[in-house]
């Protein structure tokens, strides 16, 4: 029976992608970097150092990320809203006595505050985030699991990234891949399953249970 429901943010929660696409380009401005907008769509999910690698390198990725937070911080992480049905879709699951959680390649604090601009941060249990040492989304949810004492056959991933669904997978947790975010269904071949809209969760839910 599943009583533990684990969200990722960035596409599955929250529209952020105008956001996190400002915040990438402003800090390859500021290093000189010869970009194409669109191709930093698929930045939106992954850790963020990793990212920064692939564009700027190794030497220089530390200051990238430096940046990008900087803008984030005082702007990007508000260029963003809820997808449509995940208000209620969170309410009825924690009314339905659901544990939710939030697992994430964001960072923890930035995660809690856009939760809090939504106003659904008080309906979660625990947000964990990335940090130097969970830098991997396989990391931040493992380390999930473990400081909440959650049992794996207790728990499902829901997810718009492959990041998402084969942590899960690795972990040994169900999956749901939703097709609504920044993915693409080619990212889902390990989900257990698939939904187009927030509120078909809803549903997968009661059949499983």
């Amino acid at each position: 029976m599943i009583k533990n429901i684990i969200f990722d943010l960035d596409g599955t929660i929250s529209k952020s992608g105008e956001g996190i696409i400002k915040a990438f380009e402003y800090s390859l401005d500021k290093m000189d970097i010869i970009y194409k907008v669109d191709d930093l769509k698929k930045y939106i999910g992954p850790p963020l150092r990793e990212s920064f690698v692939k564009e700027v390198g190794e030497a220089k990725a530390d200051e990238a990320v430096d940046y990008y937070r900087y803008y984030y911080f005082e702007k990007g992480m508000y260029e963003t809203s809820m997808y449509e049905g995940i208000e209620q879709l969170i309410k009825y699951l924690y009314n339905n006595s659901y544990r939710l959680f939030v697992a994430t390649s964001k960072g923890r604090e930035s995660s809690l505050k856009i939760l809090d601009y939504f106003g659904i941060g008080n309906y979660f249990t625990y947000v964990e985030g990335s940090t130097e040492s969970l830098n991997t989304k396989v990391r931040v949810l493992e380390s999930l699991l473990r400081k909440n004492n959650l049992k794996r056959d207790e728990s499902i991933m829901i997810g718009d990234r492959l990041y998402d669904i084969n942590a899960s997978f690795k972990l040994g947790l169900k999956s749901i891949g939703v097709e609504y975010g920044y993915g693409n269904i080619g990212e889902f071949k390990r989900a257990s399953y698939i939904v187009k809209e927030p509120l078909e969760i809803k549903d997968i839910l009661e059949k499983i249970n």
